[in-house]
């Protein structure tokens, strides 16, 4: 029987370097498979991906046990237990492996409290049954889960949200220790609070130049009715709008704005 990788599996299964997998490798030759290659009864492996290359390699006829499991859930949260039992993984991995279980862990309480027969649902709509409550909110879902990969609550957190905004190279730092959760969490903080302040004070200058604009309109159609209503002193004829100190008029002031959009407005 030939046994099948699910590539959703894999995917879930932190990588051994290149001088673990050697060490492995050279190992399952010289002593054979200390574990059987777990899969499930399509033959798809939940554990045990790099012994089954190892041997692969070596065209050494893999070990393997069948596990059944009633739901697919299960099988799942089967796949990421199993790796945080017994592989030796950075914090930052362990949170890769929390987040899935997190959601696995959310489908199961949803199934919990849905009715499990016709009885169920006939209870009047008035009446709430304990078990159709939800068992955990979700603050308490996300510390259940961080206690199990092993982690504080805060640590999770941040994982989390380095997993949705940091760069792939940012992470793979992290899963190869060169880094801590902390210090890449601060900075992504610190490059979001940047950006959000360099958005602010564009949007602060975008409105002092539209009020800038909207002012010097408006001084221009003052300016434009004063020169269609001008007046004169009744003695003398002089224009009544000039300056006080070299008695320009103001048709004169204002003359080189004439083709200005304002004054045509």
């Amino acid at each position: 029987m030939s046994l099948r990788v699910n590539p959703e599996y894999a995917k879930l299964m932190p990588k051994m370097s290149d001088e673990e997998f050697a060490e492995l490798k050279a190992s399952i030759q010289a002593e054979g498979q200390h574990y059987p290659i777990v899969v499930n009864e399509d033959l798809e492996i939940l554990d045990g991906h790099h012994r089954y290359r190892a041997c692969v390699e070596l065209s050494i006829e893999p070990d393997f046990e069948v596990r059944k499991f009633e739901d697919k859930l299960l099988e799942r949260k089967f796949v990421i237990e199993v790796n945080l039992r017994r592989r030796h993984l950075t914090k930052f991995q362990l949170v890769e492996l929390g987040v899935p279980l997190l959601e696995i862990e959310k489908a199961l309480a949803k199934k919990r409290q849905m009715p499990s027969s016709t009885t169920d649902q006939r209870v009047d709509a008035n009446f709430t049954l304990e078990a159709t409550k939800p068992q955990f909110k979700k603050t308490e879902a996300v510390a259940k889960v961080a206690k199990k990969v092993g982690v504080s609550t805060r640590t999770f957190e941040r994982g989390r949200k380095i997993l949705e905004k940091a760069s792939e190279e940012e992470k793979q730092r992290l899963r190869e220790g060169k880094a801590s959760i902390t210090k890449v969490y601060r900075e992504l903080i610190a490059s979001e609070e940047a950006v959000a302040e360099a958005m602010s004070d564009m949007t602060e200058t975008a409105i002092s130049e539209a009020r800038r604009k909207q002012n010097e309109k408006a001084l221009a159609a003052f300016l434009k009715r004063l020169l269609e209503n001008e007046l004169f002193c009744p003695v003398c004829g002089n224009a009544m709008f000039e300056c006080s100190q070299c008695h320009t008029p103001l048709s004169e002031l204002v003359k080189p704005r004439r083709e200005d959009e304002a004054f045509r407005a």
